[in-house]
């Protein structure tokens, strides 16, 4: 028909997954100044929407054809350890939790995942779209916390400092740095593509130094080294070539215990004086007192092990008193303690799902790093997403960003999605790409 557009379903399914990310952190604000649960809900509503079409759309068709893996079957083990953890801290009288806030979280740390498996799949003859897309979401999701904090005066109504930036639509205060440490590697990846492109080039480069810019107003100092690490392999190509990064960001803790004066030497160099501006001997070499909480879950995994292998519940370390003398160092109302965590995603896990949920959330992340590593070795779109994989190999040491409901464990659940799935061959023949037009009637529902 002349003048009719075809609206695909799989533009459907773009379309909500590009909001996903800065819906989800709509729902970490309402979680932090309204309702927990009601912010909960508000997260995984794109998620749930494509879920929900996904199913109306293999009833329709009268057909279904199974393409997870096996790695599936241990994510799911993965997240059934988790929503155990959620239920033992309900169970154990966890201070405000209850019965509904504990159902959507469950909810909350199980949607995600699934809802991006159905994005690969109607994605999956040309699966380069996902890196643009998931781009664009996460700059989405900076756009609105932007607006947030510099226009309508909000902050992180969960963790955040004074006199830095704080952005409000994210589940932490570090998050923000995360993000855009994420964005900027991704970043890197697209300018190594296009050096022979000024224009793109340089507009890329703007919005590299202006993520720069505000990674260094929040100033979190490890998330800033973390960065400048895995940018520098990035950028120099030694990302593939570099022996035992995984197994080496294992140790990441223990190295740090081990480094703080070294890095404190280094921190001290008036280069970095100038831009960090708070490089304090104390406040360096215990990582702002970080050092305390990861001894003390160190001496817990060598010494106590109580509930080591199946772990103690969500926030089992308030339960095992692990940072109560932490609390007080750091004079906090230790009638509210249960709001502390151990900086380290790594060690949450251990503690709350012992080493069976560790071990199944390591094997998983592995396959993840050797997929993505494969892929940018083979020069494929997807090998975008190595350097964030490697990013969030570090970080899970030393910030709770990937764990269980933060919004790097939505990163992570985007990245592992495509690792679950049986993906078709690379001789099959690929749909012309009609790009996304507009909406306007007549519209033709496409069956791609």
């Amino acid at each position: 028909m002349k003048g009719e557009f075809v609206f695909y379903k799989r533009d459907i399914i773009n379309f909500l997954f590009v909001i996903s990310f800065p819906i989800y952190g709509i729902g970490t604000y309402i979680s932090g100044a309204k309702s927990p649960t009601t912010g909960f809900i508000v997260s995984i509503s794109a998620h749930l929407l494509i879920i929900l079409f996904y199913f109306i759309d293999i009833l329709y068709k009268k057909e279904f054809q199974i393409k997870a893996n096996r790695y599936f079957i241990l994510t799911w083990l993965y997240l059934l350890t988790g929503i155990v953890s959620l239920f033992r801290a309900l169970s154990n009288n966890l201070p405000e939790d209850n019965l509904p806030m504990t159902i959507a979280k469950c909810f909350l740390i199980a949607t995600p995942v699934h809802a991006f498996i159905i994005v690969a799949l109607y994605n999956e003859d040309q699966e380069g779209r996902i890196p643009k897309l998931a781009f664009i979401s996460l700059s989405l999701l900076l756009l609105i916390n932007m607006i947030g904090f510099y226009g309508l005066r909000l902050t992180n109504e969960v963790h955040s400092i004074e006199g830095r930036v704080n952005f409000p639509f994210l589940d932490g205060f570090y998050s923000g740095a995360c993000v855009l440490a994420i964005l900027n590697l991704m970043i890197i990846y697209y300018m190594s593509k296009c050096l022979d492109d000024p224009f793109r080039l340089s507009y890329l480069g703007a919005y590299f130094m202006f993520n720069l810019a505000l990674l260094f107003m929040i100033n979190s100092r490890i998330n800033i080294l973390i960065f400048l690490f895995v940018a520098l392999l990035l950028a120099f190509k030694l990302i593939e070539k570099t022996r035992g990064l995984f197994v080496g960001s294992l140790f990441t803790v223990p190295i740090l215990l081990n480094s703080g004066m070294i890095l404190y030497q280094i921190l001290s160099l008036p280069f970095f004086v100038s831009i960090l501006k708070r490089v304090d001997i104390e406040d360096v070499t215990t990582f702002n007192g970080r050092a305390f909480i990861w001894r003390n879950a160190m001496n817990w995994l060598t010494e106590d092990q109580q509930g080591i292998w199946l772990g103690n519940g969500y926030k089992g370390h308030y339960f095992l008193g692990l940072i109560s003398d932490v609390a007080k160092l750091w004079n906090s109302d230790i009638r509210d303690y249960h709001h502390l965590h151990l900086h380290s995603s790594s060690f949450e896990i251990l503690v709350c799902q012992g080493i069976v949920g560790f071990a199944i959330y390591m094997i998983l992340f592995y396959q993840l790093f050797v997929y993505y590593r494969k892929k940018y070795r083979n020069g494929d779109e997807m090998g975008i997403f190595f350097a964030v994989g490697v990013f969030l190999l570090f970080i899970l040491e030393v910030d709770t960003f990937v764990y269980l409901e933060a919004s790097g464990s939505v990163i992570f659940a985007l990245l592992l999605s495509n690792v679950l799935i049986t993906h078709p061959s690379k001789e099959r023949a690929h749909p012309p790409d009609t790009g996304y037009p507009p909406v306007i009637h007549p519209v033709t529902l496409a069956n791609n």
